[in-house]
């Protein structure tokens, strides 16, 4: 009689919406990082203006990062963890949108300066499109 081996690691099939949840794990952990660096080029970092919350926020986007990721390849990660990551992923990233955009975007911008804002608020929303795309399986 053989034995039947268990692996922890999934049979992945890799897809377009894999290719997406990894690059979108990879943003949120660059950022979580940057937030643990003490990094305040993130708009959300700067608006902080407090060490404590940055290290806050960097572990809760390096954790959140890490779930996008990790369950796509890994067998035996609770599905509630992975559920509440993609929702803390999404709520962050409108946060940050909010914040840098209109919060601190608009402050200064003279009459040159509205194509960059506005080119700056449309990658924020590819962004968030791809961030509400990998998150939709939460909701």
């Amino acid at each position: 009689m053989a034995k039947s081996k268990t692996t922890l690691v999934k049979d992945t099939k890799i897809d377009g919406n894999l290719i997406l949840r990894i690059l979108v794990g990879l943003l949120f952990i660059c950022i979580g990082i940057e937030g643990l660096m003490g990094d305040t080029s993130n708009g959300l970092f700067d608006v902080l203006n407090n060490e404590v919350l940055q290290i806050v926020f960097g572990i809760l986007l390096l954790v959140c990062g890490i779930l996008l990721i990790v369950p796509s390849f890994l067998k035996g990660i609770n599905k509630t963890y992975v559920k509440w990551s993609m929702v803390a992923v999404l709520v962050v990233w409108i946060l940050t949108i909010i914040v840098t955009d209109f919060v601190e975007g608009l402050k200064g911008v003279n009459g040159d300066e509205w194509i960059y804002w506005l080119e700056e608020l449309v990658t924020h929303l590819l962004v968030l499109a791809c961030v509400w795309k990998v998150s939709s399986e939460a909701f």
